[in-house]
C-alpha cells in the first residue's frame, strides 16, 4: 500500500509529462512540489521502484518510466 507522499508522486510524475513541459520533473521540481528535501524525494522514489510502480535507469528522473498507478492495496478502490 502506497503511503501518502509515494502516491503524491506518483501522480505528479504520471502528470508532469502532460503539462506544457512534455517531460518527468527533475529531482528539484519534486522538491518544490511536495515541499520535502532530496533525501526525501530520492527514498520515495526508490519505494516507488521496489513496489513496481515505476522504473527509473540511472537514478535520473528523465528516465523514469511509470508501470503502474493504481494502488491496487488501497481500500479505496
Amino acid at each position: 500500500m502506497l503511503t501518502d507522499l509515494e502516491r503524491k508522486v506518483l501522480r505528479i510524475l504520471y502528470n508532469f509529462p502532460h503539462s506544457i513541459k512534455k517531460r518527468m520533473p527533475t529531482i528539484r521540481e519534486l522538491e518544490i512540489k511536495t515541499g520535502k528535501d532530496e533525501k526525501t524525494v530520492r527514498s520515495v522514489l526508490n519505494g516507488l521502484v521496489k513496489g513496481g510502480y515505476i522504473e527509473c535507469k540511472d537514478g535520473n528522473t528523465q528516465n523514469i518510466k511509470i508501470i503502474m498507478t493504481r494502488d491496487y492495496d488501497s481500500p479505496y478502490r
